[in-house]
C-alpha cells in the first residue's frame, strides 16, 4: 500500500479543511459602484421617426396637390413657391430628426465627475477630478446658465433643461460636489 501523499506548506485543494488559520488579511473596505449623483436629460421626442414622416407626407402632399390645382387652373406661379415651402418644411424635419437622439448625461461617481454629450450623432465625454472642479452660475438676460470648471476646462450643462429643471441641477451637484 502507497503511503499518503503531503501537500508542500501553504498549498492547499479545493474543498479541503485546513488545520492551521491562514495569513490574516487586512479588511478590504468594498467601494461603492453606484455614482452619488446621475442626471440625464434628453429631449422630448414625442413623434417619433414614423410620425414625423407622416407628418411631412400630409403637410407636402397636401400643399403640392393644391399648388398643382392652381398650376392647372392658370396660377402656376403657385407651383415653385410650393415646392420651395416642401423643402423647407423637409429641412426642418430633418433638423429635427438629426437632433431627436441628442441627450446629456452629468454623474458624480467617487472622486470624478464625468459630463458626456450627444449631439447629432457626435458623443464627447469630459473627466474631471471632483475635488478640483466647480460649478459656476451665470445670470444673463437669457437666464441661468451652469458650467463645470476645472484645471482650465470649462464645459457648459443643462443647456437643453428648463429654467426650474437647471435650478434643481445646480442644487443638487452643489451638495454632491461638496460632500467629498
Amino acid at each position: 500500500m502507497a503511503a499518503p501523499r503531503t501537500l508542500p506548506e501553504g498549498v492547499r485543494l479545493p474543498g479541503t479543511i485546513r488545520d492551521s488559520p491562514g495569513p490574516t488579511w487586512p479588511a478590504v473596505h468594498s467601494i461603492s459602484l453606484q455614482p452619488s449623483l446621475c442626471i440625464t436629460s434628453r429631449r422630448n421626442d414625442s413623434l417619433g421617426p414614423s410620425g414625423r414622416r407622416r407628418i411631412l407626407l400630409a403637410l407636402g402632399g397636401g400643399s403640392l396637390s393644391l399648388a398643382l390645382v392652381f398650376a392647372a387652373l392658370g396660377a402656376w406661379p403657385v407651383l415653385p413657391y410650393s415646392a420651395i415651402e416642401v423643402a423647407a418644411l423637409f429641412g426642418a424635419f430633418w433638423f429635427i430628426g438629426r437632433h431627436a437622439a441628442d441627450c446629456e448625461s452629468l454623474r458624480v461617481e467617487g472622486d470624478r465627475v464625468v459630463v458626456e454629450r450627444a449631439y447629432a450623432g457626435v458623443v464627447t465625454r469630459h473627466e474631471f477630478n471632483r475635488s478640483w472642479t466647480r460649478l459656476d452660475v451665470e445670470h444673463g438676460v437669457r437666464g441661468m446658465r451652469l458650467a463645470l470648471c476645472s484645471s482650465g476646462q470649462r464645459v457648459s450643462i443643462g443647456a437643453d433643461l428648463s429654467a426650474e429643471d437647471r435650478a434643481r441641477v445646480a442644487r443638487e451637484l452643489r451638495r454632491a460636489l461638496a460632500a467629498r
